[in-house]
C-alpha cells in the first residue's frame, strides 16, 4: 500500500480521544515521559507541546481534504497515524478518482482520496510505539554546499513548482504537464513534502510522484519545515539516492545568470553564518552575472508572515540591489510582486503547487474563473497581483481552494522569461520578462 492518498482529518482523532480521554493522555504522558528520560519539567513541556499540537490541528482542519498545520508535532502525528492505519488496513476511500474538465477544456483527473478510520485503542497503541517520532526526532547531519555551482545551458529552461508533496489533487497533473513539456533542463521543487517529511511520504509523495524525464533533466528538491519536522532523514537520503544532489543548497549558472538554491528550513525561516557567507562566496564569483534566489521561505509578505531574519542574514546583498528576482514557496498561493521600492528584486510567491489552501477573500463575488488580483503597496510588501479562483481538482469544494500551478523560466543570453500555468499546463500569464 501507500500512504500517497491518505488524509488525516482532525474528526478522527478527536473521535479517538472522546472515547476515553484519561487512557489517552495518560498515554501522551507516558510517551512523554520516554522522550523526556526522566526530567518532569522536559516532560511538562512536551505534554504542554503535544496539547498546542492538537488545538493547531483543530483550527487548520479541512474536513476530507488534507490539512496540516505548521506545527512540528501535529505533522508528525498524522505521518505516524497515516502510515499505521494503512499497515493495518484502517483506511476507507471517501473519493474515487473524478474527472476534471476546466473552462479551458483540457480533461485530467483528482486521484481518488482514503480517510484513516481508527479508534482510541489504536491510536495509544501506535504513540507507545512511537514516542520518539513524535517528540524526540533525530535531526539530519548538515551536508556542506559545493563551492562551485554547477552550470546550465545559456537558453536553458527550469521548471519551478513548490509545497508540492502531497500526491493528491493538482500535484498529479502538474507532474504530467513538467514531463510533457517540449524542454525541461531543470525541475525544481522549493520543498515540503506533507504530513512531516517522513521516510515513507517522501518516497510516495515527492520521489513516486516527481515529474521523470528521459533526456536528462537534472531534477532538484530544496528543504522545507514540512522535511524537517521529520528531523531531515527522508529528505536528505533522497538527495543521495534520487536527486542525485549535493546537498540542500546548492547553486547553478550559466554566462549571464546566477541561480542560488538556499537551505531557509534547516535553521526554521532563517539562514546560518555558514549558509550567508557561501552565498556571498558565489556572488563574489560570479562577476556580473544577474542573481536569482530560490528558497521555501519567503523574505516578505503581502498576506502572510514577514521574513525578518532571511532580511537581516541578506541585508549585504539586499542593500546592495544586488537580487534580480527572488522566488520562494511556504504561502500556498501564487503571488507576483512588483520590484521592491528599496532593495530592487522581483518576489514571486510559488507555494501553489498541491497543498489545498483556502481561498483570500479579496473580491466581494469570488469569481468562478481565474482571475488576477490586484493588492496595493504595504507598509511591508510592494504591491502585487494574486492568482484567484477556483481550484477543479480539489473536486470536494473547488469554490473553496485557490489555485494549483507551476511555472517555467526560459533563459536566453541576458534575457529572462517567466510564465505562469495551472495544473494542466494551461498558461495563465503571458511569456513575461523576469
Amino acid at each position: 500500500m501507500s500512504t500517497k492518498n491518505i488524509v488525516v482529518p482532525y474528526a478522527q482523532i478527536q473521535q479517538a480521544f472522546h472515547t476515553d480521554p484519561a487512557h489517552l493522555m495518560e498515554a501522551v504522558s507516558q510517551s512523554a515521559g520516554q522522550a523526556a528520560g526522566g526530567d518532569a519539567a522536559l516532560q511538562a513541556q512536551m505534554i504542554a507541546a503535544w496539547n498546542d499540537a492538537a488545538s493547531a490541528l483543530q483550527k487548520g482542519d479541512h474536513g476530507g481534504v488534507m490539512s496540516s498545520a505548521q506545527n512540528d508535532i501535529a505533522s508528525r502525528l498524522q505521518s505516524l497515524i497515516a502510515s499505521k492505519a494503512d499497515e493495518a488496513g484502517k483506511t476507507i476511500t471517501t473519493r474515487g478518482d473524478v474527472p476534471v474538465i476546466t473552462p479551458n477544456g483540457t480533461q485530467s483527473v483528482s486521484f481518488g482520496v482514503r480517510e484513516v478510520k481508527f479508534d482510541n485503542e489504536d491510536l495509544i497503541g501506535w504513540l507507545g510505539m512511537a514516542w520518539k517520532l513524535i517528540f524526540k526526532p533525530e535531526k539530519h547531519a548538515w551536508i556542506d554546499p559545493p563551492a562551485a555551482p554547477e552550470t546550465i545551458a545559456d537558453d536553458a529552461r527550469i521548471a519551478v513548482f513548490a509545497d508540492w508533496g502531497t500526491g493528491l489533487y493538482g500535484a498529479p497533473v502538474i507532474a504530467q504537464s513538467i514531463q510533457k513539456l517540449d524542454r525541461c533542463d531543470v525541475a525544481l521543487h522549493l520543498g515540503d513534502t506533507y504530513y512531516s517529511g517522513s521516510d515513507e511520504e517522501i518516497h510516495d509523495r515527492l520521489v513516486s510522484d516527481w515529474p521523470v524525464r528521459a533526456d536528462g533533466t537534472v531534477n532538484r528538491s530544496l528543504n522545507g519545515n514540512h522535511e524537517m519536522y521529520s528531523g531531515g532523514a527522508g529528505y536528505f537520503d533522497a538527495l543521495g539516492d534520487f536527486f542525485h544532489q549535493p546537498a540542500s543548497c546548492f547553486a547553478m549558472q550559466n554566462a549571464n545568470w546566477l541561480l542560488v538554491c538556499l537551505d531557509t528550513a534547516y535553521v526554521d525561516f532563517d539562514l546560518d553564518p555558514a549558509q550567508v557567507a557561501w552565498l556571498k562566496a558565489m556572488v563574489a564569483a560570479a562577476g556580473t552575472r544577474k542573481l536569482i534566489l530560490f528558497s521555501h521561505h519567503q523574505p516578505f509578505s503581502q498576506l502572510d508572515l514577514q521574513g525578518p531574519k532571511l532580511q537581516v542574514a541578506l541585508a549585504d546583498l539586499l542593500n546592495q540591489g544586488r537580487i534580480h528576482a527572488w522566488f520562494w514557496g511556504h504561502e500556498h498561493r501564487l503571488v507576483l510582486y512588483d520590484p521592491h521600492p528599496k532593495w530592487g528584486f522581483k518576489g514571486r510567491c510559488i507555494g501553489n503547487g498541491g497543498f489545498p489552501a483556502f481561498r483570500d477573500q479579496l473580491t466581494a463575488t469570488p469569481s468562478h474563473v481565474y482571475v488576477w488580483v490586484n493588492m496595493p503597496t504595504a507598509p511591508h510588501a510592494p504591491a502585487a497581483q494574486l492568482l484567484d479562483g477556483p481550484n477543479f481538482w480539489i473536486t470536494e469544494d473547488p469554490m473553496r481552494y485557490s489555485p494549483h500551478g507551476f511555472l517555467t523560466l526560459d533563459f536566453d543570453g541576458a534575457n529572462a522569461w517567466e510564465t505562469y500555468h495551472m495544473p494542466d499546463g494551461i498558461a495563465v500569464t503571458p511569456r513575461n520578462p523576469l
